[in-house]
């Protein structure tokens, strides 16, 4: 028998002919002319569907999202090290409507790609082009434990939300003394830096107010995998006698009953645990037959964009695969060039017009204590022998080292590309 998902696949153009359809549902803002929708209200989707708006004003855009604001992970961490609070990171759609998107606040559950329809809870979207910022899942396979209760007892905090609440809450809550135990995926991930910059600011949190605690970090990496001796270096000066950091210790199982965390290794029993674990795209981009079996990540064609599976598709943000656009990481300063990218390429490719030559650029701020900073800059360049984006020489560099600049330059972008996105 043929599953859902193959028969799925008949997913525009490059796809296979056959199709059968889902079952009817209501249509929802009927269509009387040309449309992009836009599913995923975060850092790419947000940013697709402004930047499309301001292209293309007499187009049609419709942004879909299942959360009431806009929030951002980026400088969540800074949430949960007791910086900021939620209010400080949560930003509302008002400022996308007011330029005439229509933003409809409902789930999707699948995309009929063929008949150029997103399936929603309450009906279903037409479109022309669709630009897809799903965001990320979890991967719970393979750790022992990760059942309801394990996921509440370790909750990952890795999406922008309750669970970044709740970790600052708990390690409040943690008597003096106590111990912190955080565990690192194997990348690909979703923003490489931001478990280091998570672990510099509980750290620093367990120094102002829990003294005496400490915090272990299992990395199922070889060594930290973005800018490893900045961090280093600042937790030498700064946390030598709190953060003890392991390499290659990869998760196997947790105890939710009694807070323990297991490798292959060790055994560690956390009175607060965060276990952020491996991660693939959404689940409906698979789905969808967007993402060829066995890949945790969508294929695009990186000049536009597009599905490798269907080119009225395009996929942004952390749901696509680095090994068809280049050595790009998932970050949102990265997910927001991809938006502007992808709306400028579904804008001209309605209008009968060639896509513009692309290239993206990525400023990534980590914290590593509560007035100290650091930084890594990039700037890509779309390469046509290779098709994929390339950083030209000199056009990618480290802060020298941490610094109050750096911490207020960081503060200073969020505000100014929430704004850039939102407003």
């Amino acid at each position: 028998m043929l599953s859902r998902r193959k028969l799925l696949q008949a997913a525009g153009a490059g796809v296979g002919a056959s199709y059968i359809p889902l079952v009817s549902a209501e249509e929802l803002l009927p269509k009387s002319g040309r449309r992009i929708v836009v599913l995923g209200g975060g850092w790419g989707g947000a940013t697709a569907a402004q930047y499309a708006k301001r292209l293309a004003p007499d187009i049609d855009i419709v942004l879909i999202e299942a959360e009431e604001a806009f929030r951002s992970c980026p400088t969540s961490n800074w949430v949960i090290g007791g910086l900021w609070n939620m209010a400080d990171i949560t930003t509302s759609y008002e400022g996308l409507r007011r330029r005439g998107i229509k933003v409809v606040r409902d789930r999707a559950t699948a995309i009929d790609a063929a008949a150029k329809e997103v399936r929603l809870t309450t009906g279903k979207v037409r479109y022309d082009r669709l630009i897809l910022s799903p965001g990320i899942d979890y991967i719970y396979d393979n750790i022992e434990g990760m059942d309801a209760a394990g996921r509440a007892r370790f909750p990952a905090a890795w999406k922008a939300g309750p669970e970044t609440a709740l970790l600052r809450q708990r390690l409040a809550a943690m008597p003096a003394g106590g111990t912190v135990v955080m565990t690192v995926p194997l990348g690909p991930f979703r923003c490489p830096p931001g478990p280091y910059e998570r672990a510099s600011l509980i750290a620093a949190y367990l120094k102002r107010q829990k003294p005496g605690s400490k915090l272990v970090v299992l990395d199922a990496n070889k060594k930290i995998i973005s800018k490893g001796k900045l961090f280093k270096a600042a937790w030498d000066d700064l946390y030598r006698d709190i953060i003890d950091y392991r390499t290659e210790q990869e998760l196997i199982g947790v105890d939710g009953s009694d807070g323990t965390i297991r490798t292959a290794f060790d055994e560690f029993v956390a009175d607060v645990g965060n276990v952020i674990p491996p991660q693939r795209a959404k689940a409906i981009v698979h789905e969808a037959g967007l993402i060829a079996d066995g890949r945790r990540w969508a294929a695009v064609k990186a000049k536009t964009f597009q599905s490798a599976a269907a080119d009225d598709i395009h996929i942004i943000g952390d749901a696509t695969d680095q090994s068809s656009i280049g050595s790009v990481p998932k970050s949102g300063f990265i997910a927001n060039s991809m938006g502007k990218v992808a709306a400028a390429a579904a804008v001209a490719l309605l209008q009968d017009q060639a896509p513009p030559t692309p290239s993206l650029a990525n400023t990534c701020y980590s914290l590593v204590s509560e007035d100290e900073g650091i930084s890594v800059t990039a700037l890509y360049k779309w390469d046509q022998e290779t098709r994929k984006f390339l950083v030209p020489a000199g056009a990618k560099g480290l802060s020298p080292g941490r610094s109050k600049i750096v911490a207020r330059n960081a503060r200073d972008w969020a505000h100014a590309i929430w704004a850039d996105m939102l407003s």
